[in-house]
């Protein structure tokens, strides 16, 4: 069952730094316990230091030391206060566009252990947002990605992911040029072989040497269209010793030597890694989309 903090969620356009309007440190419940919000063109990014509760959507949220809140712009808000109330605050501008790589936030967030973090990214925003807006900008850009990225771990989480397939994925992803075994992946996440093989086959549709070889060669891939690293140090950089090995794998995955993309006589219709995706690049979509449907309507 979702928790309260979850009712209300929106899809946040990140593919661009925000634009900031105005950012500081905001007080009320002086004059009033009750204020009402709604800014037309801005998102409401706030950090709260004091408890009441924020009415959006027609649900009411508790707010509470240590947590975050986005507001998307035209949306009415209520605040209530229990006295002074002290919070820092962004009202930026965000693409009108939601691309593809849009992650779906709720409208509260606790920021739990991060919060140092969070705090400390805010206040550089605010710190830098005069003299280096550019600085301003960057910081949070790289707080709400953060907040992101702890949002898809959550779904994740709600999906009931194997803790074994989350550790291996990440055991995977930084030792793509190491020799990695199944066995030895196995015992780095505690479980047998054959278990941590149906558990990928259950949860990514794929087989762990699949995974691996997927991830490799779409590093390659990467690698080869976007940097003038040579052919043999590609190979290298994703676990391939031989350059004979790493021509047929890489064959095999895109129809196409190493050689021939680096030299740029790629046919249009040769899947590149935004066409081309690989069980990896799936899994956030398969959480996405599974979020979606069970919380539909």
């Amino acid at each position: 069952m979702l928790d309260q903090l979850s009712l209300v969620r929106w899809k946040v356009p990140l593919q661009e730094p925000p634009s900031i309007a105005d950012i500081g440190v905001g007080r009320h419940g002086v004059a009033s316990l009750v204020d009402e919000w709604c800014l037309q063109d801005l998102w409401q990014l706030h950090l709260y230091g004091y408890a009441g509760e924020l009415e959006v959507g027609g649900v009411v949220v508790p707010i509470a030391p240590g947590r975050v809140s986005l507001v998307p712009p035209a949306t009415a808000t209520r605040y209530r206060y229990q006295g002074e109330a002290v919070h820092l605050f962004a009202h930026i501008r965000l693409p009108d566009a939601i691309a593809s790589g849009g992650v779906e936030l709720p409208v509260m967030l606790d920021c739990g252990s991060d919060l140092p973090r969070i705090r400390d990214r805010f206040q550089s925003a605010l710190d830098f947002h005069t003299r280096l807006p550019q600085l301003a900008q960057a910081e949070l850009w790289s707080l709400l990605c953060h907040l992101a990225g702890r949002q898809v771990s959550r779904y994740d989480d709600a999906l009931g992911l194997h803790p074994a397939v989350r550790a291996a994925v990440a055991h995977i992803e930084t030792r793509l040029r190491e020799p990695l075994s199944v066995a030895d992946l196995a015992d780095h996440v505690g479980v047998s072989q054959n278990h941590l093989g149906r558990l990928f086959r259950a949860q990514l549709d794929t087989t762990v040497v699949d995974y691996i070889r997927d991830r490799r060669m779409t590093r390659a891939h990467h690698l080869l269209t976007r940097t003038s690293l040579p052919v043999k140090a590609v190979a290298s950089m994703v676990g391939f010793r031989n350059p004979q090995t790493f021509n047929k794998a890489f064959r095999r995955a895109y129809g196409i030597p190493p050689s021939a993309v680096r030299h740029g006589v790629m046919s249009r219709k040769t899947p590149f890694p935004d066409e081309k995706r690989g069980n990896s690049d799936r899994l956030g979509e398969r959480a996405e989309r599974h979020h979606l449907d069970r919380h539909a309507g």
